[in-house]
């Protein structure tokens, strides 16, 4: 349902049309954004892996989302873990709108591990951040990574269960 520009009332009658249109109309239109919202909560029986070095998805199908927005800015948020096989390597998550990276050089955010003992360790690693300017209509976002120095990067999906949401606002 979209947004109906409010009515500048002068000393006409008010009709039922009216209260439809621009209050029970524009009050549902602004409910569906607020109900507007994606998210996957991920699990399994192996570590997510890659070796790229430049953006890959992380999981087509598992950390992809689809929202159908109203023409408002989107949240978009995911909290994880991830390791990587050689110390002072770099894993790097970035986000994908509509096919093309959001962020076109290092991502989103990184973890660099400086000493070989974290090479078996998970970190954390989470961002949230503010999609602006898509127009209404059906979205699609997808988490991405890479890693450097020829390292393999992991994701933890069977003891930590990674997050990822997307929300109108």
């Amino acid at each position: 349902m979209a947004w109906t520009t409010p009515k500048t009332w002068s000393s006409e009658p008010l009709t039922s049309i009216d209260l439809n249109t621009y209050v029970r109309d524009n009050q549902n239109h602004l409910k569906d954004r607020l109900d507007a919202s994606a998210s996957k909560v991920i699990s399994g029986a192996t570590l997510l892996t890659t070796t790229a070095n430049s953006f890959v998805d992380v999981d087509a199908t598992k950390l992809s989302l689809t929202l159908t927005t109203h023409g408002g800015d989107v949240l978009l948020g995911f909290t994880g873990s991830v390791r990587n096989s050689k110390g002072n390597s770099t894993t790097s998550l970035n986000v994908a709108v509509d096919g093309v990276d959001y962020i076109a050089d290092d991502g989103l955010i990184g973890v660099k591990l400086t000493h070989s003992v974290d090479t078996v360790r998970h970190k954390p690693i989470s961002f949230v951040m503010l999609i602006t300017g898509l127009s209404p209509g059906s979205h699609s976002f997808k988490l991405r990574w890479k890693t450097t120095d020829g390292a393999t990067a992991q994701m933890d999906i069977v003891d930590l269960h990674p997050q990822f949401w997307a929300k109108e606002i």
